[in-house]
């Protein structure tokens, strides 16, 4: 698990990919993601180790989000957002290495250098990864009382005030009938009704 601030974010750490040794229940497996990482060494074969990964997704109908414009043809194609993670960057002197890769890289893909070695980047690589997610973080608020600062509940950007009470409660999806909200683009506990759109740290009040 990697915490990111108060979020809980599950890695996979699979098999690398390979058109020799990958088995269809790895693509299964990176299906069921809500975020694909691809991990290359910045000191060996850094573009063949990218290119070759998205050549094997891209013949399992596995194809980045980032690419859906120049996608022609997008029957059985699944889209997932993708993350390159550049490793082994280990001190400065590499440092030029990944300016160079990032520069020469023939996609669109987000690039966080970091080095598992010694933690390098590893706060840049939890905002990229929680950037890339598109989610927020939304506190609810019990009438009368604080809100609950340390388990947010999970939404995805755009997401409105119907939808998290979904989150909270099935039955809350039909009973709601107003919502208070501090936060973003509303003045501290202003009343808002169910298609009112969250921002990443609002606290809601739900009101039935």
């Amino acid at each position: 698990m990697m915490e990111i601030e108060d979020v809980q974010i599950q890695l996979i750490d699979t098999p690398p990919l390979s058109k020799e040794h990958s088995q269809p229940e790895l693509f299964d497996l990176i299906r069921s993601s809500d975020l694909i990482l691809i991990v290359v060494d910045i000191q060996t074969n850094t573009f063949q180790q990218l290119e070759e990964s998205l050549i094997l997704l891209n013949r399992h109908k596995i194809i980045p989000k980032q690419s859906r414009e120049k996608t022609i043809d997008e029957r059985r194609i699944e889209f997932f957002p993708v993350m390159v993670v550049v490793n082994k960057d280990d001190d400065d002197k590499f440092d030029e290495d990944v300016k160079v890769f990032k520069e020469l890289m023939e996609t669109e893909l987000p690039l966080v250098p970091i080095s598992v070695l010694n933690k390098r980047n590893f706060v840049k690589l939890k905002n990229q990864i929680f950037e890339c997610l598109g989610i927020i973080r939304i506190y609810s608020k019990p009438p009368g009382k604080e809100p609950d600062l340390t388990k947010p509940f999970i939404l995805k950007k755009g997401n409105t005030v119907e939808e998290l009470a979904g989150k909270v409660h099935h039955d809350f999806i039909h009973n709601l009938k107003t919502a208070r909200v501090w936060g973003k683009n509303v003045f501290d506990g202003q009343m808002v009704g169910r298609d009112h759109v969250l921002f990443d740290k609002d606290i809601v009040e739900l009101h039935l």
